[in-house]
């Protein structure tokens, strides 16, 4: 043993040492507290890999059970009840969907290209001829029934409604293209009824329900865009949105919103879910610079409410009509300048109507409405869709021959279109 020296000494003065401490090498530490790290890295490793085995095991056959169980529900949601010669439905790991080509494959041949065409026709004024050039509107169609129904847009076959000369051509997906007649269109709902006569059934499309719907479901849109050289074409997406109110110049429609492209041209044309059934009319999309993958549906819920009245009545059986036709909103300031009351300014009433009867004429400005303050056409639009037929609604207005402010009750007229 070493000693260290020291400055206490014995009897016999000797210095007595005391025992020197043996130091530790550091390195030897640093050992033991590496070892014992890696045991406990070697631990938890394993534990973490049993862990995502068993995960991987459980999500496996929950995977393989949905498989399954989503095979027997394609098989017994056939449309002939049989189990035999029936594709089975793919399987997307957030939903459940038939084939996309399938699907496609099934929906392609019920859309159609409408085309309006107006001749070119010459004008006279006294001694001066005019040549008017020929004019074409193209858009999309969706065959309603077997006997030659056709689904559409207002917008597509509005030269239809305009020009006696105009007429309606069907463009197929088969290549082959047939007249067709307008049987009538309802310019605020934005839907139309074509027929075309034939001696064969055409591929009608299956019709879903959008009332089921849910944001985030698979959405097809199947239309011409930009015309017939892009004819049929196929766009997928989702379903964006629900309700939504959106507002045009026939006023505010509640539409099904989806990021699936539209382009001018789809106007007309099915969107359709993931089996292939027709969940909306596609109508409308959003078309900005500063926007993209906004594209706007007729629930097709709503749209066979009006195209079957369509076919039958010719329009919109049991829609109220108020009479008041076109106007303009009465701002602040616009009320400070001409010195009228704020409103909604009357610039044109409709013979006959609630509106005329109730004494409102050109110039005056409507108040208020069944007890509310209103500006616009919209607000009254919207009112009137909360009552019926026959129905008499309260109703103040300013007088502008008189420069009174008469109240009194409009009793609401059917809309005939």
């Amino acid at each position: 043993m070493e000693f260290e020296p020291s400055n206490i000494y014995d009897p016999n003065g000797n210095p007595i040492g005391t025992p020197r401490k043996k130091k530790r090498s550091p390195a030897t530490g640093i050992a033991v507290i590496s070892l014992i790290l890696s045991i406990a890295l070697l631990i938890a490793l394993g534990k973490t890999i049993s862990f995502f085995k068993e995960e991987n095991r459980r999500l496996t056959k929950e995977y393989e059970q949905k498989l399954d169980e989503l095979k027997n529900d394609g098989l017994q949601n056939s449309s002939d009840g049989s189990q035999e010669d029936q594709q089975p439905t793919q399987i997307v790991i957030d939903e459940t969907s038939y084939a996309l080509s399938t699907v496609v494959s099934a929906v392609r041949p019920s859309v159609v290209c409408v085309c309006v065409t107006v001749p070119s026709q010459t004008i006279d004024y006294g001694f001066t001829h005019y040549q008017t050039e020929a004019a074409t509107s193209t858009g999309s169609g969706i065959i309603w029934s077997e006997d030659g129904y056709i689904i559409t847009n207002q917008h597509v076959v509005e030269y239809a409604q305009q020009y006696d000369s105009a007429y309606i051509t069907i463009l197929f997906d088969n290549g082959t293209e047939a007249d067709a007649t307008l049987i009538a269109a309802d310019k605020q709902t934005d839907l139309a009824l074509v027929k075309v006569e034939t001696e064969t059934p055409l591929p009608k499309i299956s019709i879903g329900s959008s009332s089921a719907l849910v944001v985030g479901q698979s959405a097809i849109a199947v239309g011409n865009p930009l015309g017939i050289e892009y004819a049929n074409s196929v766009t997928v997406g989702i379903i964006s949105g629900l309700d939504r109110k959106v507002t045009g110049e026939n006023g505010v429609s509640t539409m099904i919103q989806t990021d699936a492209a539209v382009n001018p041209g789809n106007s007309g044309g099915a969107l359709v879910d993931a089996s292939g059934k027709l969940i909306g009319v596609v109508s409308a999309k959003i078309s900005s610079t500063d926007v993209e993958g906004i594209g706007f549906a007729i629930p097709i819920d709503d749209a066979i409410k009006i195209v079957t009245s369509l076919k039958e009545y010719g329009y919109v059986k049991d829609r109220p009509a108020t009479g008041i036709a076109e106007g303009t909103e009465i701002t602040a300031s616009m009320a400070r300048r001409y010195r009228l009351p704020q409103g909604f300014y009357v610039t044109q009433i409709t013979a006959g109507s609630g509106a005329e009867l109730a004494g409102i004429q050109k110039y005056d400005v409507i108040l208020t409405f069944d007890g509310q303050e209103v500006s616009t056409l919209n607000e009254i639009e919207e009112i009137k869709k909360t009552h019926k037929v026959g129905d008499a609604i309260p109703i103040q207005f300013y007088q502008y021959r008189t420069g009174k402010t008469v109240e009194t009750t409009l009793t609401l007229t059917e809309d005939k279109g």
